[in-house]
């Protein structure tokens, strides 16, 4: 089972270094291999998110960070191929300026949309502890929990 983080443009770009290792830490301890791709163009979104539907991605983190979106035809592009994702993903943004729902209006909306102003290593593992609690397997019907 893996999670993929697929990442665009950042004016200021988040240090890498203090954000994906304790996140990989996490993922892997779950079972979940985590991996990340960068992305500086929506045709590089576009082909990010092709790769994803072609390959074993049990749940997309997606950040699109400052990417603009310039005409109606990239914002169709980008709804299909969000439509057209065959697993749930998760939008992980700092700003809510930056959210896509509203922009694209896909058909398959995110699970959901982690936004936390200016804190994105928190929005981060937030997105990830919703993702891998989602991809436990669910206890048996004769479990029962108090």
């Amino acid at each position: 089972m893996s999670i993929l983080i697929l990442r665009g443009p950042h004016a200021a770009p988040p240090d890498t270094h203090s954000i994906y290792p304790p996140l990989r830490q996490r993922a892997n301890a779950a079972g979940e291999a985590l991996h990340c791709r960068v992305f500086t163009t929506v045709r590089d979104l576009l082909s990010g998110l092709r790769r994803a539907r072609a390959e074993p991605t049990d749940m997309l983190l997606l950040d699109v960070g400052d990417l603009a979106l310039h005409d109606a035809t990239q914002a169709r592009a980008l709804r299909d191929a969000l439509d057209s994702l065959p697993s749930p993903y998760i939008e992980v943004h700092a700003d809510a300026a930056h959210a896509l729902e509203p922009r694209v209006q896909p058909q398959h909306a995110p699970l959901v949309t982690v936004i936390l102003r200016n804190d994105l290593p928190r929005a981060y593992a937030m997105a990830l502890d919703i993702a891998l609690r989602r991809l436990r397997p669910a206890p048996s019907a004769g479990t029962f929990h108090a």
